[in-house]
């Protein structure tokens, strides 16, 4: 009889407060909205290339860069290429690295110069100091870096701000090594 007493008297006393808020409502007003004068700007979109003399530039120089970056031996790690100039320039890229090791990276543009590759892995506790290799367009760049497991980035840096003519340029990255 006294456990059961107990236990009613626990599950009024858990019931109390939860009938007296059953009562409350809150109301958090947010500020009207007025209309203003002057509408908004509506964003541009980047347009579709639309300069054949150009896109038969770029397709040439990726062809040219294709045959740069094709000099580095052995599996293929990771591999981007993109526009160093116009609306849409430059790339980032992730890649798992399978096993600790000497990769090379070879990189590589054609068709302007000033362009930076950085190339690195992150690991938490460590110190970040990703490798830079300086393109300057006049052929491939390598070097030899030691890579841990786990992941790797590429990223393309220009030194130009991002509205710069469009003129067909390109850039690309290739890390390869024994897997």
């Amino acid at each position: 009889m006294k456990d059961k007493r107990h236990l009613l008297a626990i599950a009024l006393c858990l019931l109390i407060p939860l009938g007296g808020m059953t009562g409350c409502s809150y109301d958090y007003p947010e500020p009207e909205r007025t209309p203003t004068a002057v509408p908004a700007p509506a964003t541009a979109s980047v347009h579709p290339y639309n300069n054949l003399q150009v896109l038969e530039q770029e397709a040439e120089n990726y062809a040219e860069l294709e045959r740069l970056l094709r000099t580095s031996p052995g599996p293929v790690l990771l591999y981007e290429v993109g526009p160093l100039d116009g609306p849409l320039r430059g790339f980032g890229k992730f890649e798992e690295v399978p096993a600790a090791g000497q990769y090379t990276v070879t990189a590589a543009c054609v068709g302007a110069s000033g362009a930076r590759i950085y190339i690195g892995q992150e690991f938490p506790g460590a110190t970040f100091q990703p490798v830079e290799l300086a393109l300057d367009c006049a052929g491939a760049t390598s070097q030899v870096i030691a890579l841990q497991q786990g992941y790797v980035f590429a990223h393309l840096l220009l030194p130009s701000p991002g509205d710069t003519p469009w003129t067909g340029a390109v850039g690309g990255v290739r890390v390869t090594g024994t897997v």
